[in-house]
């Protein structure tokens, strides 16, 4: 069985806008890398955003650079149509072996949601 992880709380909106983000890079071929480069920044800056296990998120200014990259027409369409009820969560999740293009296993990891948890906004995280 596979190990399962807890992300550090986050609001839900952040977690939406990642989604989003990542729907996008996929929809154009793109890899995390790619969108990285186009962003100008480090290689590694994708990935540590769309991490559950990394503290790294979009920012305001990530956002912004982000709607250019993707020709969107407004900053609203990197968010979901309603505003979440809830604000903060945890997610459970896998890490799970990437695939190279050819279909073999890659070394890399990518994390799979197993269960997303509201939390009290009152609930101190080291407790979970």
């Amino acid at each position: 069985m596979n190990e399962i992880y807890i992300s550090q709380a986050l609001y839900r909106v952040e977690f939406e806008v990642i989604e989003k983000v990542k729907e996008l890079r996929k929809s154009k071929g793109w890899s995390q890398r790619t969108l990285s480069n186009k962003m100008g920044f480090s290689e590694s800056f994708v990935g540590k955003a769309e991490s559950l296990s990394q503290p790294e998120k979009y920012n305001l200014r990530h956002l912004i650079i982000l709607k250019k990259i993707f020709s969107l027409k407004t900053l609203d369409d990197l968010f979901p149509k309603e505003l979440p009820n809830d604000d903060l969560i945890v997610i459970k999740y896998t890490k799970v072996l990437k695939q190279n293009k050819n279909g073999t296993p890659s070394k890399n990891t990518e994390d799979r949601i197993e269960e997303i948890i509201i939390v009290n906004d009152n609930l101190d995280q080291k407790n979970m």
